[in-house]
């Protein structure tokens, strides 16, 4: 079965205009659901809606509504909500273009893909997705998602479109708040030294199919083992290593523990199997030429 658009609408750049669908590009965490049920009779616990009174409503006469004082409700009606229609509904309007790596990591928040809506599409598409790229700019526009406006982010990615949200300032807190009390003077450099070198040790390419959610893993082992009768077989935890006052003895016992973890992952592979060696036939001596007697 398709996935159903998240977004339907139009790309605008001045006066062009490409019709487009929207997609989440995140599937549904995986989460285990676990049911609320009465310990006693192990039966379903279901919530009904009830007003402070405890009279129960029915849910076609549940509206939504706004608390401008103390038990003072403004109320909406569903009608009122979708009066509330903003150019941004149907059209995204890319307002500038700025560096790919201007935008501060902390302001992203939610990918999409984003695809040609029609027979005629193609062709723009492939123009903006072309033109984003080799210009080295991510479009920047605001689009209305699900009752509110999303700042966003266009970018290129791979054969298409990527449209990612982005936090609005005023939705991120102060880092200076936190970080104030944090000591700015520069650190020892030959302890920067030694936590370069671990870090350089450690580095790679990033294989994202390494991870993956343990604690999933664990839950679906502990409901397993309730279901089979049995007790769960969880991952053992690593030992804590042992309290290290020096800190500069901590990062050479870091380096001397990454050493020994990759020796024995080299000593676990698999030795590499070698062509037999074909030995050389000796070459044969000569024999003496004997006198012929006369």
């Amino acid at each position: 079965m398709a996935p159903r658009p998240y977004w339907s609408g139009q790309i605008r750049i001045s006066l062009v205009f490409l019709p487009v669908q929207v997609y989440n590009a995140t599937l549904r965490s995986a989460s285990i659901p676990l049911r609320e049920l009465s310990r006693d009779t192990g039966e379903r616990i279901h919530h009904r809606n009830v007003t402070a009174s405890g009279e129960e409503v029915d849910s076609d006469d549940i509206v939504k509504g706004y608390e401008y004082e103390k038990g003072q409700y403004v109320l909406l009606e569903d009608e009122d909500l979708e009066k509330v229609k903003l150019p941004s509904s149907d059209t995204l309007e890319l307002v500038e273009f700025v560096d790919a790596d201007s935008i501060p990591l902390i302001h992203y928040e939610r990918p999409y893909y984003v695809l040609p809506n029609g027979k005629n599409a193609g062709e723009i598409y492939t123009v903006i997705r072309d033109a984003l790229r080799e210009a080295g700019k991510v479009g920047i526009g605001q689009i209305a998602l699900r009752g509110r406006e999303e700042l966003v982010a266009l970018s290129p990615l791979e054969n298409g479109l990527l449209m990612e949200t982005l936090r609005y300032p005023q939705e991120l807190r102060n880092p200076r708040e936190f970080f104030e009390d944090i000591d700015t003077k520069k650190a020892s450099s030959d302890y920067v030294a030694l936590a370069r070198e671990l870090i350089k040790r450690n580095s790679g390419k990033l294989d994202m199919s390494r991870f993956h959610d343990h604690y999933h893993e664990a839950m679906q082992e502990l409901i397993n083992s309730r279901i089979e009768h049995r007790k769960p077989q969880f991952a053992k935890a690593k030992a804590p290593p042992t309290k290290v006052v020096n800190l500069m003895d901590a990062l050479r016992q870091s380096l001397n523990a990454n050493d020994n973890m990759k020796a024995a992952r080299n000593d676990n592979k698999p030795a590499k199997k070698t062509a037999p060696k074909h030995r050389k036939k000796p070459v044969a001596k000569k024999a003496a030429g004997k006198r012929k007697s006369a």
